[in-house]
Parts: C-alpha cells; sequence; structure tokens
C-alpha cells in the first residue's frame, strides 16, 4: 500500500502545494498488456517472476510517481514497484527514506535488517553497483520476511519493495533477484551510474535559533522558484543526475529526513516521505545580495514543479519548516519558466 511508503503521512504538505490528485488514477492498461514508462523507458510485463500484475495506478497528471504492485496467486509474495523521478536525484538518499518508512510501519513490527548495512549491486545492464537493497526477517507477525531495494534509471528511480508470509529472508533475497531480472530495463541509461554509498549520518549536526517569518518578498519568491526550476530543467529525466554525496542530519522520522550535499552547513534538504519530493532551505539569492541573512523554503515535487513559502529571519529548523508548510499555504509556484503568485502572498 502506498502509506507504507508514508506517502500519507506527508500528504498535508503535498496537497497544501495542489500538485497532487487526491486519489491516485488507475493506468488504462489491460491485464494482459505490458506497459512501457515513456520517459524512463522501463517496461514491466503482466507477469514479473511468476507474479500477476494487479495494480498499475499514477499518483500524479504525467507519470511522475507510478505504483504496480505484482502478487502471486496464493498470496505468498506480495511485491510493489515505485517509479518517479525525484526532485533530489539520488539512489543512496531515497535509500535512506525508503528503509525508514520500512521500519517504522506499524505493518511490519520486529522486522530486522539482515545485514548490518545495505548491500550494494549492479542491476541488469548496469556497469557499477549502484543500486542498493536490503532484506529483513521477523521472528512472528503477519509476514516472516521483507525486503527492499532502490535501483536508478537515468533520472528515474525504482523502489521495489517484497514481503512474504513464510519465505525465509534468505529465500525472499533469491525472490528478489528473480524479480530484478525480470524487469525490461532500458539499454543504455544504467552504464553511467556511480557506485552507491549507503548515506552515513553527519559528522556534526546543524544548530539551530528561533527563527521567525518575515513579510514576503516579490522578486525573492520569484528568483528562488526559478532558480530551483532551473536546477529541476538540467536534470534531464533521462539523464544520470549531477554526483551529490548527502549525509543524514539527526534521525530520520516518517514524515521526513533532513540531508545535507557534502559538510554544507548553511542550509539543508527535507525529503519528504520516501516517493521523491524535497524541501530545501537555503540562503535567499536576494538575502545574499542585501546581506539580510533571510532563508528561503522551497518545495520541489516530482513533476519538476517548485513552490515557494514564507522565508524566515534565519536558518528556521525542520520543525519550524514542516509545521510552517503543513499549516500555510505556498505564496507562488513555478513550473518551467511560469511563475504563479497566489492571491493574498503579498
Amino acid at each position: 500500500m502506498r502509506s507504507t511508503r508514508g506517502w500519507l503521512l506527508a500528504a498535508a504538505v503535498v496537497m497544501s502545494v495542489a500538485t497532487m490528485q487526491a486519489r491516485a488514477r488507475d493506468l488504462p492498461v489491460p491485464a494482459s498488456k505490458g506497459w512501457q514508462h515513456a520517459q524512463s523507458g522501463i517496461i514491466l510485463m503482466p507477469v514479473l517472476a511468476g507474479l500477476t500484475r494487479t495494480e498499475l495506478s499514477d499518483a500524479t497528471a504525467g507519470e511522475f510517481d507510478v505504483t504496480a504492485r505484482y502478487e502471486a496467486a496464493d498470496k505468498s509474495v506480495i511485491t510493489t514497484l515505485f517509479l518517479f523521478h525525484p526532485a533530489a536525484g539520488d539512489a543512496a538518499l531515497w535509500f535512506d527514506r525508503a528503509r525508514t518508512a520500512l521500519e517504522t510501519s506499524d505493518a511490519l513490527p520486529g522486522m530486522s535488517p539482515a545485514s548490518a548495512t545495505p548491500v550494494a549491486f549492479a542491476a541488469p545492464g548496469a556497469t557499477a553497483a549502484s543500486s542498493l537493497r536490503q532484506v529483513y526477517a521477523s521472528p512472528g507477525g503477519q509476514f516472516r520476511s521483507t525486503a527492499l531495494a532502490v535501483v536508478p534509471v537515468g533520472g528515474w528511480l525504482v523502489v521495489l519493495r517484497m514481503t512474504a508470509p513464510v519465505m525465509t529472508a534468505a529465500q525472499l533475497s533469491e525472490r528478489m533477484d528473480q524479480v530484478i531480472a525480470g524487469v525490461r530495463w532500458p539499454a543504455g541509461s544504467m552504464t553511467a551510474a556511480r557506485a552507491a554509498v549507503p548515506v552515513a549520518a553527519c559528522p556534526q549536526p546543524l544548530r539551530y535559533a528561533k527563527a521567525r517569518v518575515v513579510k514576503p518578498d516579490l522578486a525573492d519568491m520569484m528568483i528562488a522558484g526559478l532558480v530551483h526550476s532551473g536546477r529541476v530543467a538540467k536534470q534531464d529525466k533521462t539523464t544520470v543526475p549531477a554526483q551529490v554525496t548527502w549525509c543524514r542530519d539527526g534521525v530520520g522520522e516518517r514524515n521526513y529526513g533532513v540531508y545535507r550535499s557534502g559538510d554544507a552547513s548553511g542550509g539543508y534538504a527535507m525529503a519528504l516521505g520516501d516517493a521523491g519530493r524535497v524541501i530545501s532551505v537555503e540562503p535567499s539569492l536576494m538575502a545574499q545580495i542585501n546581506k539580510t541573512g533571510v532563508y528561503s523554503v522551497t518545495l520541489s515535487d516530482v513533476d519538476g514543479s517548485v513552490s515557494t513559502f514564507p522565508s524566515f529571519d534565519r536558518m528556521p529548523s525542520p520543525t519550524q519548516v514542516w509545521s510552517a508548510i503543513a499549516g500555510g499555504k505556498p505564496t507562488s509556484r513555478t513550473q518551467g519558466n511560469t511563475t504563479t503568485v497566489h492571491s493574498g502572498a503579498l
């Protein structure tokens, strides 16, 4: 279920931006036919490693967040593939978010990882171990084992989740091998990805002082939206994103995780749930020019849109940002080169 990915936990934030539909839409694909995702080239057949496709849906209007579900006839294995275009394109970061969602899921209590750290591997067609996986086992509960894998495909990610009521972790791992081999991966989109390194904790956590919301500045919100939209546009959805090494700031939770690029200390990113949406908190460009110390807050969505929210007079804490976005409305939204300023924002 999508709620196991933390999607519903971040729904208040995402829905406030009005970029997602209230309910995912079923894609009009006959159950007996294969389906090709036009933008990534991935093909999902009606039967995958002996499992039958029972769901194919999209949480957006343009196939930017697709879910495919496969099941064994006897329900001995349930497999879900999530395909999305992340606003921050890094397999390790989104594996970290998916792992957090899995390990905090009420539906999977008592799951213990079979390995101390995630395992890097090369998916079919890849020339580097650019993907990550991990299997879990439980002594009781509804499921005896579960497994997770994240595979980068150009600028897209495939997150694979499998659960089994009676299989051991080792048996489920073998079944996952079969599922990964059964996906028809696009030729040429897997070769340039770098080797994956699991996200580690930042050496020194950020410190925050109480920040205050400042009066919206039209130039600031316009520039922030265009800058972030430009960054997304540079990441063509079929090419490999620029290499970034992320560290985790603090302990990730189900709603969001806080990450920093390298050893940066002047801002951070909040990865919402585990499906590609990112809040950026950083000094605004106008503030850098005017030396005001103002921090901008923007939300980048999987469809390439960027929404700006009220700025702060200094770097706000993630808790402040989450509360401000979940309880408020965006001041503007940028899609491509078009920015719309919302009524009442100024």
